[in-house]
């Protein structure tokens, strides 16, 4: 028979009140869930994105590109565009980019209603995964300038054979809310798919 010291006795009853104590701790917070995704499957096209995401516009221009583009938009403005037609084939990623901080800042500065200012960009490469594969592409970085608020941005810009077709994928949010986006981000880019269109 194994006899227990008194000192130790009570040292083994401290460690068993003290390991109950954080069990019952630990069940009484809150469990952390992550969100539920939502399939989005049309024409051809399908990605997951969290359920609180929302696409806003899925649209075919009504000319010889026959370009289709679609909007997510996330929370805290966060917001993601993919344009798909075979024609984007032989667009520079690069120098898509540098066309759409153009068109950005221009924009801004005829926008003199609500006195945007926008601040030039820097570029830098970046890699992620687009429709399962890694994938190079552009960084940008800016700020936003309005009702004297300095908000810095980035917008990420990828390029993606699928199939028959070209897409371009286009992200931006504020530095702000990156953190609490980046997985919406990570799940429709890495889940995006196309299996041809018939529009």
């Amino acid at each position: 028979m194994l006899f227990i010291s008194q000192p130790r006795r009570a040292t083994s009853r401290l460690a068993l009140c003290l390991a109950a104590l954080a069990l019952f701790v630990l069940a009484a917070l809150p469990t952390a869930h992550a969100a539920p995704a939502v399939t989005y499957s049309k024409d051809g096209v399908s990605f997951d994105h969290p359920a609180e995401w929302k696409v806003t516009e899925d649209v075919v221009a009504q000319d010889g590109t026959r370009l289709r583009s679609i909007d997510i938009e996330g929370p805290d403005e966060a917001v993601v565009t993919l344009m798909f037609s075979p024609l984007l084939a032989s667009q520079d990623i690069e120098k898509f980019a540098a066309t759409a901080a153009r068109n950005r800042e221009n924009a801004a500065r005829a926008n003199t209603a609500q006195q945007v200012r926008m601040g030039a960009s820097t570029a830098a490469p970046i890699a992620r995964q687009v429709a399962g594969k890694d994938n190079k592409g552009v960084s940008q970085r800016f700020v936003v300038s309005l009702s004297g608020q300095d908000l810095p941005h980035e917008a990420r810009f990828f390029k993606a054979t699928l199939g028959d077709t070209t897409v371009i994928v286009m992200t931006q949010v504020a530095d702000e809310n990156a953190k609490a986006v980046e997985p919406g981000f990570v799940m429709a880019l890495g889940t995006l798919r196309y299996g041809g269109s018939k529009r």
